[in-house]
């Protein structure tokens, strides 16, 4: 791929570098976790059975993503069959049906984001509600709002963490209604009061629920973005319970994304009403024509482009907790079909599953902190000590110096891997590596072993701030390398003190 110079500034952890591919990435879900953020796609539920694609599809959603959100399967007019009647098949196969029982989700670690419980468009609502429209009055619209906000919000209460409460409200186009918001079934039953009704009933339904507004074509200010504000300002004057903006970032390769730019300045005026925001459905198109790229040099414009929100995303952090794309494969993707196949080649995962430039922009953005080179390591409660190797075997155990720590021995070869990973290599038999070994064991061992390019040869690396490192085992990234009480160097639960800190220092 064209090499491509990047600059991350991440606390005081400082790197340019350019990108790399590798074989077996470690997966975004790791380089995310480590770094604070959650990382999603929208996803299909009938896709995730094993029987899809040689269960590519489950397979992938589970490396990547820590998040996912479902783009049909828990919308009013796929769950809400008739008054009091309910299909909770796809929802339940999920998340499980009682309080007490558990789905696809919570049985691989996973969390999930609820999308929507109102789509503001008569094309979005149920169709029974609109075939007796005529014979409902106000008082009965509100209390089927109630009643089926209640039961899907209380159904799924304390598993689902975020609820898109509205979706796309406000209108494309000018119009004599309160904020240009969409006509609909709810609007001509309740007036505008309909859009405060939802959210008090969805956090009388989950009070721990982070309520959320969510709509496209605002992420850079402008009329409707404006008329989002105004809503918001409304919303939090009438004391209306919302937290939160997503930001669904459907866009074209051509839009670029810079720090202080209008996408900037629209995401801190969402802060500054002390909203989090959320990138929801973010998918980044390509001008197509014969199923080809028109320009084959956007492949690499688009993974820029990436990076570029992903930056952003972590720019705002911790006011924003999550960055989810709308799909993850090609293979999948609802572009194609809805430009009439002028666009299309918009997620990080080709149709084959095969990760494309976006994905290795988003691996590097998350996980590459240090540049290769040779390195002193310092525990940070030992500052005084460095790491070495005992002897000049390529069996060598590891342990602690004091001193100039400027011996062969005492000084590591850092190499990106390409993968999302390290190797670390003692300068003195550069044909070794550091090597994790029982890595399951309350304290797994460390010592250097023959570079055979092995998953416990590699090293994940993620900055905490002020030059200072967590280093982990590949194969058990939850885990740490760390000094314990005897200064024997192991690898051990995460607790977050200073023996499993490491200060990183080129020589």
């Amino acid at each position: 791929m064209k090499s491509a110079l990047i600059f991350i500034l991440l606390g005081f952890c400082f790197t340019q570098y350019v990108t790399v591919q590798a074989q077996n990435p470690i997966g975004l879900k790791v380089s995310a976790s480590l770094r604070g953020l959650l990382l999603g796609a929208a996803v299909v539920v009938k896709y995730l059975q094993p029987n899809i694609d040689q269960g590519q599809y489950n397979s992938n959603v589970v490396k990547n993503y820590q998040l996912i959100v479902p783009g049909y399967e828990l919308k009013p007019e796929h769950i809400w069959l008739d008054e009091n009647v309910y299909n909770f098949s796809d929802a339940d196969w999920l998340l499980g049906a009682t309080p007490n029982t558990t789905g696809w989700v919570q049985q691989n670690g996973m969390q999930l984001r609820g999308h929507t419980l109102v789509w503001a468009y008569d094309m979005r609502i149920p169709r029974w509600l609109l075939d007796r429209e005529a014979s409902i009055t106000p008082e009965k619209a509100k209390t089927l709002l109630r009643n089926y906000i209640y039961t899907v919000v209380g159904r799924y209460r304390g598993k689902i963490q975020w609820w898109d409460v509205i979706n796309e409200l406000i209108s494309n186009y000018n119009n004599t209604r309160p904020f240009y918001i969409a006509n609909s079934f709810w609007y001509r039953k309740l007036g505008i009061d309909y859009v405060k009704y939802a959210y008090i009933f969805a956090h009388e339904a989950d009070p721990d629920a982070k309520l959320y507004y969510n709509d496209f074509g605002i992420q850079q200010g402008g009329f409707k973005a404006d008329r989002v504000f105004d809503l918001i300002d409304w919303l939090k004057s009438e004391n209306v319970p919302i937290h939160g903006v997503g930001i669904q970032w459907h866009i074209k390769v051509s839009e670029t994304v810079t720090p202080g730019d209008a996408h900037y300045q629209t995401a801190q005026r969402f802060i500054d009403r002390n909203l989090d925001l959320m990138v929801t459905e973010l998918d980044i198109s390509i001008p197509m024509v014969d199923s080809h790229p028109v320009d084959p040099n956007d492949i690499q414009r688009q993974g820029l482009a990436y990076r570029s929100i992903l930056d952003y995303v972590l720019y705002f952090a911790p006011r924003t907790p999550a960055l989810l794309t709308w799909g993850f494969t090609d293979r999948y993707s609802w572009i194609p079909a809805a430009t009439n196949y002028t666009q299309g080649e918009a997620l990080p995962l080709d149709a084959n599953y095969q990760p494309k430039p976006a994905y290795w922009q988003m691996q590097d953005d998350l996980a590459r902190v240090l540049l290769n080179g040779i390195y002193r390591l310092s525990p940070k409660s030992q500052p005084s000590t460095c790491l070495g190797i005992a002897g000049n075997s390529t069996r060598s155990a590891v342990q602690l110096y004091t001193g100039a720590c400027n011996q062969t021995n005492q000084q590591w070869n850092l190499m990106w891997l390409g993968d999302g990973t390290y190797r670390f290599s003692p300068q003195s038999v550069d044909s070794s590596a550091l090597n994790a070994y029982n890595v399951t064991a309350s304290t797994g061992t460390v010592r250097i072993s023959e570079w055979t390019g092995s998953f416990d040869q590699e090293w994940v690396i993620s900055c905490q701030g002020n030059a200072t490192y967590r280093i982990a085992p590949r194969n058990a990234w939850q885990r740490v390398l760390a000094v314990d009480q005897t200064s024997s160097i192991v690898i051990m639960n995460s607790t977050r003190d200073e023996r499993q800190q490491w200060i990183i220092h080129q020589f």
